[in-house]
């Protein structure tokens, strides 16, 4: 195509409306807190617990102070990388599909320090509550905290 015809085209394009933002314009950046002790004096957990959120947005999993915290995927939905985070580290998670995101603190996953995203609709939720009870069997605290998380995905 000819730079002039190139132009006319892009302008013809723009009158009719057909330049279309990408859907990542309106991506949200939303920060997981991983605390010790969080305000409402809960200790060793993610805040907030449960996310609901868009595909396209990201998921910053911040500790707040150095106590060995971590975030890992317990399970994420089909076509999503797993993600193992060190200790005391931030952990940057892009929600690219649908669904449940199951996350936990290695370190602290037996007190029940577990988190729970929903990214879009909840596609895998029965893998999600399989995935949540196998890691409930292994908590000594707060065994029914996904179990609780889980219940407010809609």
């Amino acid at each position: 195509m000819k730079p002039r015809k190139i132009v006319l085209f892009a302008a013809a394009m723009l009158a009719c409306g057909l330049f279309v933002q990408p859907a990542t314009a309106d991506a949200k950046e939303i920060t997981v807190k991983m605390v010790t002790r969080a305000p409402d004096g809960k200790m060793l957990v993610f805040d907030p617990m449960f996310v609901k959120a868009d595909v396209g947005d990201t998921v910053v999993f911040e500790p707040m102070d150095k106590a060995g915290h971590t975030s890992v995927s317990v399970l994420v939905p089909n076509g999503v990388a797993s993600w193992t985070g060190q200790p005391n580290q931030k952990v940057t998670v892009k929600l690219t599909q649908e669904g449940i995101y199951l996350v936990k603190c290695k370190l602290h996953e037996n007190v029940g320090m577990v988190g729970v995203v929903q990214a879009g609709k909840p596609v895998n939720l029965a893998q999600a509550k399989a995935a949540a009870a196998k890691e409930e069997a292994t908590m000594l605290l707060h065994k029914d905290r996904f179990d609780k998380l889980l219940a407010m995905v809609k």
